[in-house]
């Protein structure tokens, strides 16, 4: 009870001493002022993000007024500014109510204007009442009716700030850029490879038919900013590594949308962009703290990051309704696999143990990068529990029939054989004829790459 006092009274005494200033710097200029605030309920309010979130607010204002002068604040309270500026205060009011609206953290400002005299300038006087944080009713009757709990609020303002977090991404830094063109190479690389059986490729569509190899040109360039802003918040990550994860999965959900705009609805690369994203932004926060960007390094960066992912996601499949299950959690519920959200919190040792060890030794061998590929498409194919194949199937496709025969594949000498490029390109015949798409292991081709690349090109991503 203390402690809630002791909040009430500070914020009590930020007003008076607020106030105070406002007078100050109204008297000093005679101009109409703007008090910036942030709303965040509850006893913690000077978070980095949050002081991060009035800069963005006082940036706004300078690009669209004439300012005169700023002053800022830090306090226990919250962050906090004043502006003083031209114009007249209720063209500056519809500013300010615009900055409040065009982005949904906007929701969290309070940018209160007040004439050169002092009047307090009202959105009620223009009929545009805030909304609530939590539902789209007038948020002065939720609070007045008390309609949520302290903890829903506190939700939503952290999907806020989170969206926040995410949208300060968009301004990408040199090292991001680099990041995220080894990430865009990885997936062009993936679907350039060919043969690849049952997957799109130069040659065919694979076992689809509602994409092929130009839909996934334009899905990789529709994701190629998404995956630089993935390695630009592992740049500015300050938190804990699973702090990060929701960060990412709204970068995610927009570039989802990016890519089902390019691809007019037909989900190339959703998998691929949780994998890739993830171990990305991996890369930037170990690129962030000048520690190596070596495979092992990235891999236990990304699986510290979603950590507890599969208790948290999948646990509680069995009580959900069988009509609301994704194929993921069926599989979960049925055979107990955890997919791509247990390669990932293991590590990903199909990548880590075989998927690179193939690479490396293909190159090293003198095969093409094209046939390197591919034989290490085909190292994976032995090893992933592959959703895609399962999804489309049942675990038995997986591994009594996929598997023998990649498995026979390979040990006839795969793309180091003679005969090897002929004999995989009959593979592919047969997985098509049988609807089998590998997905889940040309994901992890890719990731493959990107590592492999990310560790030949690292010490440049410190210049």
């Amino acid at each position: 009870m203390l402690a809630d006092q002791l909040v009430l009274s500070d914020i009590l005494t930020a007003k008076e001493q607020r106030r105070s200033r406002q007078e100050a710097l109204r008297a000093e200029y005679g101009t109409p002022i703007i008090s910036i605030t942030v709303n965040i309920p509850g006893p913690v309010k000077d978070r980095p993000e949050v002081r991060r979130l009035c800069d963005y607010a006082v940036a706004a204002v300078r690009r669209r007024c004439d300012v005169l002068a700023v002053s800022r604040l830090n306090l226990v309270t919250g962050p906090e500014a004043l502006i003083a500026l031209r114009g007249d205060a209720h063209a500056i009011k519809d500013v300010c109510i615009a900055i409040e609206e065009e982005e949904p953290f906007g929701r969290l400002l309070d940018l209160d204007v007040f004439t050169a005299a002092g009047q307090l300038v009202s959105r009620q006087d223009a009929g545009k009442a805030r909304q609530c944080f939590v539902c789209s009713r007038p948020a002065v009757l939720c609070m007045r009716e008390r309609r949520h709990s302290p903890a829903e609020l506190a939700a939503a303002v952290d999907e806020l700030l989170i969206r926040f977090v995410a949208y300060e991404t968009r301004a990408v830094s040199p090292r991001a850029e680099k990041i995220g063109a080894l990430a865009v190479e990885a997936m062009l690389y993936e679907v350039a490879c060919t043969p690849a059986p049952g997957l799109v490729d130069r040659n065919n569509a694979g076992a689809h038919r509602d994409m092929d190899f130009f839909t996934f040109m334009a899905s990789t360039a529709a994701l190629s900013l998404t995956m630089a802003r993935c390695a630009e918040a592992g740049l500015r990550h300050g938190g804990s590594l699973p702090e990060l994860l929701p960060v990412l999965r709204r970068i995610g959900r927009e570039g989802e949308q990016s890519m089902l705009t390019a691809t007019r609805g037909v989900n190339t690369q959703k998998g691929l962009l949780f994998s890739l994203g993830i171990v990305v932004a991996a890369a930037g926060w170990l690129v962030q703290r000048r520690q190596p960007v070596a495979p092992a390094a990235v891999l236990a960066a990304a699986a510290e990051m979603v950590d507890g992912i599969v208790a948290r996601e999948l646990g509680s499949v069995a009580a959900k309704p069988a009509a609301k299950l994704t194929a993921g959690e069926r599989l979960y519920r049925d055979y107990g696999i955890t997919g791509i959200r247990g390669e990932m919190e293991r590590g990903l040792p199909a990548v880590r143990d075989y998927g690179l060890p193939a690479l490396r030794q293909a190159l090293a061998a003198g095969l093409s990068v094209n046939d390197a590929l591919v034989e290490t498409l085909m190292v994976l194919m032995a090893h992933v529990e592959d959703t895609t194949v399962m999804n489309r199937h049942n675990p038995d496709i997986l591994r009594q029939w996929l598997r023998p025969r990649v498995t026979a594949f390979l040990a006839a000498g795969g793309m180091y054989a003679a005969d090897g490029r002929a004999r995989v390109a009959a593979l592919d015949e047969e997985f098509i004829a049988h609807n089998v798409s590998p997905g889940g292991a040309a994901d992890l081709l890719a990731v493959t790459w990107f590592l492999h690349r990310l560790e030949e090109v690292g010490r440049s991503l410190d210049e």
